[in-house]
């Protein structure tokens, strides 16, 4: 979360609680939830709250749920961080998604279809909806807690209670870590490869294995704490996904067999083809032969430095592909799209810990279950 992110009053809160899970013949949510005034941190959409010091069974720096009886068992209290839209989100929202939509059907007036603005425009508004709708998060939390689970423990994600999620508030078992900051200053260098090992191994199972992706992990949704020699990594924020399954994840099949058994120029035609899954048109491009030949460049890029995150820049490479789709009128699936994003994202961050890893050897064991399939 951005701490300078400006954080909404008390009273809000207490009104989105309210609202939200204080429905008849529901006891009042202050019986079970104990806050602090204070945020703890607040992004642009959300913020998170603090405990109420006076009541809380430990020293803590959330709140808690109070303890309670369960059938003739007693449910100890828990630590949770509670998250909670701020005002006027959805308005605002609301109000760009309606001047966006304003400018698209403007633009299939004027016979400018082709540009695919109508279909950024659901994209978009589907990003959207992905951050301001909590209980899209929380589902998105069960899906990768549940994936992680056979990880050995290297990857922990906070749990969800479902009776305690709604639209505008969200509550979370608290994950106690440190940021990743705090591992670079450290200067241990075993614990920094393993957390690049856990980093890079979790973000390629998301992609391959379970071909569901967290799409925002940057350094402030990524906790780190010790456990013996090794390093766990808490994800956070998980609002923002990438979902691969069903025809998605065939095409990112199709991408991964031709980008391990044919040619750039093989690849790069198999994008062109592949356009027409999200409303591409063949009559629309413009120079095929010249949007196949940059393409295959680019990869050629890649393959002659073996993917070396020291090596590579990957943000300037999807940068020109995107280049490249637009000038030759080739639509790319907004999925993949995001996920580009997503891996230049977890490519900042492996580089801090580890400049000189090869993404493709950690890469191996995951596109062979692929290759495979």
């Amino acid at each position: 979360l951005h701490s300078t992110a400006e954080s909404h009053g008390i009273d809000h809160t207490h009104a989105v609680l309210a609202r939200s899970f204080c429905e008849e013949g529901q006891s009042h949510w202050s019986k079970r939830l104990l806050l602090e005034p204070e945020p703890v941190g607040s992004g642009c959409i959300a913020q998170y709250l603090l405990p109420e010091r006076s009541a809380r069974p430990e020293p803590s720096c959330f709140p808690w749920l109070r303890p309670r009886k369960q059938g003739s068992e007693a449910v100890p209290a828990r630590r949770v961080a509670v998250k909670v839209v701020h005002p006027h989100v959805r308005w605002s929202v609301d109000m760009d998604l309606g001047l966006l939509a304003f400018f698209a059907a403007i633009f299939e007036r004027l016979g400018l279809d082709h540009l695919g603005v109508s279909l950024a425009l659901r994209q978009f508004a589907a990003f959207l909806e992905a951050q301001t709708d909590l209980t899209i998060e929380a589902e998105n939390l069960r899906t990768l807690r549940r994936h992680f689970s056979d990880m050995g423990g290297k990857v922990a994600i906070p749990e969800v209670f479902d009776a305690f999620v709604s639209h505008d508030a969200l509550v979370m078992g608290f994950e106690d870590g440190e940021p990743l900051s705090t591992l670079l200053e450290s200067g241990d260098r075993s614990l920094q490869l393993d957390a690049w090992r856990t980093l890079v191994d979790s973000f390629w199972a998301m992609v391959f294995r379970y071909r569901f992706v967290h799409g925002d992990l940057h350094p402030g949704n990524i906790l780190w704490r010790r456990q013996g020699d090794r390093v766990q990594l808490v994800l956070l924020d998980c609002g923002l996904t990438i979902n691969l399954g069903g025809e998605a994840g065939e095409d990112l099949s199709k991408m991964v067999k031709a980008f391990l058994t044919k040619s750039e120029e093989e690849v790069a035609t198999l994008l062109v083809d592949l356009s027409e899954r999200v409303g591409g048109r063949p009559e629309d491009v413009v120079d095929k032969p010249g949007f196949v030949r940059g393409i295959s460049d680019l990869i050629r890029q890649g393959k002659a430095c073996n993917f070396q995150l020291n090596r590579l820049n990957a943000g300037a490479l999807m940068g020109r592909s995107l280049i490249l789709g637009r000038r030759h009128r080739v639509r790319f699936d907004a999925r993949f799209v995001n996920l580009m994003v997503a891996m230049v994202v977890v490519q900042g961050v492996a580089m801090t810990l580890n400049g000189g890893g090869e993404i493709v050897s950690r890469m191996h064991p995951f596109l062979f279950v692929v290759a495979q399939s």
